[in-house]
């Protein structure tokens, strides 16, 4: 029962923080964002088991204070990258293999190192272009619109000498949900804490912020213009840049 209170709790602290966001200027789909990644930290850590029937999306709503329709949304995006089943009639479902591809990749990656490093850039390049492809294509108008938001987020955070880890992480995150494919979204979501690692390296190298500002404004402008040839090269471009810091990286600390 204490558990369940805290679990309310933690999710009112998340979505009032986020409301005073969202008056500062923030866009209001910052509220769905939080929605989601509630629901989302709900289910991973077994809130709901797999085969459970969610709570009504109205009593979700009467929780967290929140609108139906912002609640409604964010279980679209959860069904679309496998962790929900949502059947007309009957109700929502956790679906049984909500997280077992992150879980079975993650075991994989126990052992940080400089070769599992280089291994995800290269795997990245592969699947990230294609990702923002796909989200140009399928995104909804206020996904590309939060895309585009997280991108101005990292210049402002990087012009001003702040941590942006946080907008440059989310930016490729809501990308991969954007493009509605769940093996692609979980491929990489289970590669989280590589990515992290990957980024101390790059930042390193002379002028790799910038020009990581730059291309996640191009890349956001070409995804919200529904240009999915430009968004893949762009993001090809990006990725390429990221292997040479990494690279670049390794060769001085050699």
């Amino acid at each position: 029962m204490t558990d369940e209170r805290d679990s309310h709790a933690n999710q009112g602290l998340l979505l009032t923080s986020v409301s005073h966001q969202d008056t500062d200027g923030a866009p209001h789909n910052r509220v769905f964002q939080s929605i989601f990644e509630v629901l989302r930290q709900r289910i991973r850590r077994g809130d709901w088991l797999p085969g459970t029937r969610l709570p009504s999306i109205t009593k979700l709503a009467q929780e967290m204070e929140v609108s139906t329709g912002s609640v409604r949304e964010a279980l679209r995006s959860l069904q679309s990258i496998g962790m929900v089943r949502i059947e007309h009639g009957r109700g929502v479902f956790v679906t049984d293999s909500s997280s077992s591809l992150a879980n079975n990749l993650s075991r994989h990656f126990q052992d940080m190192n400089i070769g599992l490093v280089i291994a995800l850039a290269e795997a990245r390049r592969i699947l990230e272009p294609e990702l923002a492809a796909l989200a140009a294509e399928r995104g909804t108008d206020s996904e590309l619109e939060l895309i585009e938001y997280l991108a101005k987020q990292m210049e402002l955070k990087a012009r001003e000498q702040q941590d942006f880890s946080d907008p440059d992480l989310q930016f490729h995150r809501r990308i991969a949900l954007a493009a509605r494919n769940p093996i692609l979204y979980q491929l990489i979501e289970s590669v989280h804490d590589v990515l992290i690692e990957s980024r101390k390296l790059t930042s390193k190298e002379p002028g790799m912020t910038e020009r990581a500002v730059r291309y996640h404004l191009l890349i956001a402008e070409a995804i919200r213009d529904r240009n999915a040839a430009q968004a893949r090269l762009l993001m090809l471009a990006h990725m390429n840049d990221a292997l040479s810091g990494i690279l670049a990286s390794q060769i001085r600390e050699q």
